[in-house]
């Protein structure tokens, strides 16, 4: 199954941004992408992982793999490419009963029911998205100047 991405905002003008910003020479990047890492540790991570409480059973090994990308923008991941659980027990098996077990009432039926993803508050999209453009900012400012960041 592919990989799908969700926005928690639309910023006018991003694109274009992010075309521009692939002029910018490499440790400039590296300095955005690190900014960026940083900015989602500390905002966005603890947000999902809060929120990840709420999946079920299941909750709190979501919540493990909610993790920061290093990309140009604060962006997080979510799962993992682990394919079983110890004792060879699928994701699948987990989240759906079988003829092996009890049916569990607790545990969810599907994934959508318990809807854990939409319960995210983005209250951190303000100060994540100030925080991001004072780090463009800054990149984009010592890369005008030709030296290195201070």
């Amino acid at each position: 199954m592919a990989a799908v991405k969700g926005f928690d905002c639309y910023v006018t003008g991003l694109n274009s941004l992010l075309r521009d910003l692939r002029g910018l020479d490499k440790d400039s990047q590296t300095e955005l992408r690190n900014a960026s890492v940083d900015i989602a540790n500390r905002y966005m991570v603890p947000a999902w992982q809060a929120a990840a409480q709420n999946a079920g059973p299941w909750g709190e090994r979501i919540a493990a793999t909610v993790k920061a990308k290093r990309d140009r923008l604060p962006a997080v991941s979510i799962g993992a490419n682990r394919k079983a659980f110890s004792g060879k027990a699928t994701v699948n098996m987990v989240r759906y009963p079988s003829h092996a077990g009890r049916v569990r009432p607790t545990i969810p039926a599907a994934f959508t029911q318990t809807d854990w993803m939409s319960q995210v508050k983005p209250a951190y999209a303000p100060q994540a998205m100030r925080d991001w453009t004072q780090a463009v900012d800054r990149v984009c400012d010592a890369f005008e100047r030709g030296g290195g960041l201070d």
